[in-house]
């Protein structure tokens, strides 16, 4: 909830306080999704993991590294919390959602770059023998893979959700939400596949 309200109203607040330059807006939120992220994952990684993303999870469970039980209630959560905080921000804000935003069909390749580009920094970080980088890590790969992306890398379904009961830059319409989250479990499985060669892992599920 906390990621998704501070990618959207950071988005919000850059359109209204900066109008005259609408490229800003991109900048403003990159840094906000990574500062968010960071911060989140620094301060509720030993309790829950501190991901908050149903791809990550997903990939977990597949992976061996999560049971079933629990993988279906961190993705029921996280989604949860994603509509939550695009209608938070929506809310204080004082934005009435847009139903409407980003690239349709022409979204899929860059979803597809960004989420399987986030997903091998998170299970490099992870499998890389060096843990506790991974929250850096996953802050400084948003930041430019934000700025880098046509679509601003969502990379997550549940901030694709988010957006769709939001207003502002990250604001979706349903067509491109269901565009990306199809192009980002795409590109989830294919980074799976790729750090499964590179980084081979056999952990208890939990």
């Amino acid at each position: 909830m906390l990621l998704v309200f501070a990618a959207s109203a950071a988005g919000i607040a850059a359109t209204r306080l900066l109008p005259a330059h609408p490229g800003m807006a991109v900048v403003i939120v990159a840094f906000a999704v990574a500062g968010a992220l960071v911060s989140l994952i620094v301060a509720f990684g030993k309790l829950s993991g501190g991901h908050y993303n149903p791809l990550i999870t997903l990939l977990q469970l597949l992976a061996g590294e999560r049971s079933l039980t629990c993988a279906l209630a961190y993705v029921a959560l996280q989604l949860v919390g994603g509509l939550a905080g695009g209608a938070l921000a929506a809310a204080l804000w004082h934005a009435p959602p847009s139903g409407a935003g980003g690239l349709g069909p022409y979204g899929a390749q860059s979803e597809f770059v960004a989420s399987a580009g986030l997903m091998l920094v998170v299970f490099g970080s992870a499998r890389s023998g060096r843990p506790e980088s991974g929250p850096f890590a996953v802050g400084a790969w948003l930041v430019a893979a934000v700025i880098a992306t046509p679509t601003g890398s969502y990379a997550n379904p549940a901030v694709v959700l988010g957006a769709t009961v939001t207003a502002g830059p990250i604001a979706l319409g349903s067509g491109s939400a269901v565009t990306y989250i199809v192009a980002e479990a795409v590109g989830a499985l294919f980074a799976l596949a790729i750090v499964s060669i590179i980084f081979p892992a056999s952990k208890t599920p939990l």
